[in-house]
């Protein structure tokens, strides 16, 4: 048995949620370089641009990427010989997003309830998926998403037995409609397959994946390399300026499903793509 203790947890996690918030990665940023060297329209470029511009000033001032410093999800994989000393993993992850929140004066955007809740005034509490696994080790995927890309998600239920052109022809049609709402350049989370509540957590759990990890069934990489590359056709651009720019990754994430339902989740994050992965 492998014991963690509460407070190492809750500062890890603290720490890394207020990196992510102004502090852009360094594959990030040669993303953006690449396709900014590749952007040929002349808005496009000028978003790009002041995209790195602003990348730059939110770390040199240690200001917030973007003032929507988001909801906090975290999937975390948890090994069954794992034990959290001194509360539960649940209420360090609260802590951590409460600490990183208050003490860096995050804009706190969450309420207690939809219709009459009022504002938590912590950013609490996140949205945490728990998987259990063998092992004693424990790994935490942080995404904070803003409301923005948030609200152009989708869910499709295809025809049983759909193809992958049909799938994509639903994203397409999706982001097409939406896409230039959620502050694109976009990293897009696709999830095929389960029922339809589960095609939505995978296309977040694809999202959580750190930047660059592509899907390691050579079939779904190849698939996401295309249906970026088509999305990027689209034309949306940069903020929804127009160009090139609509897409820096696709990721797919897949699940057994029942013979007679066909779920697709789509699920974004925007160009501030704000990922960490912990591990212990």
């Amino acid at each position: 048995m492998k014991e963690l203790e509460f407070q190492e947890i809750v500062q890890e996690v603290e720490r890394a949620l207020q990196e992510i918030n102004i502090i852009s990665s360094q594959l990030l940023r040669e993303k953006m370089l690449e396709v900014l060297a590749k952007e040929d329209n002349d808005l496009g470029q000028e978003m790009l641009s002041q995209i790195m511009e602003n990348y730059v000033v939110a770390e040199e001032r240690r200001l917030p990427l973007c003032q929507d410093t988001g909801m906090v999800m975290a999937k975390v994989e948890k090994g069954e010989e794992v034990r959290i000393k001194g509360g539960s993993l649940r209420q360090a992850l609260d802590e951590a997003i409460r600490r990183a929140y208050k003490n860096n004066y995050f804009r706190k955007s969450i309420i207690s309830d939809p219709f009459w809740g009022k504002n938590t005034g912590d950013n609490t509490p996140g949205v945490y998926f728990f998987e259990l696994q063998e092992g004693d080790g424990l790994r935490i995927d942080l995404l904070v998403k803003g409301g923005g890309c948030d609200n152009i998600s989708s869910l499709g239920i295809l025809e049983p037995g759909s193809k992958p052109e049909e799938v994509e022809r639903f994203i397409l049609r999706e982001l097409d409609k939406k896409g230039g709402q959620a502050c694109p350049p976009l990293v897009v989370g696709v999830g095929i397959g389960g029922n339809a509540p589960y095609a939505l957590y995978l296309a977040s759990r694809a999202l959580s994946r750190p930047l660059g990890e592509a899907n390691p069934d050579p079939r779904y990489r190849e698939l996401e390399e295309k249906w970026r590359e088509d999305i990027n056709r689209l034309g949306i651009g940069p903020q929804g300026v127009g160009g090139r720019t609509t897409c820096l990754e696709v990721r797919i994430e897949t699940y057994p499903c029942h013979i007679a339902s066909f779920p697709v989740g789509l699920v974004c994050s925007c160009h501030v793509f704000r990922q960490r992965t912990l591990e212990w």
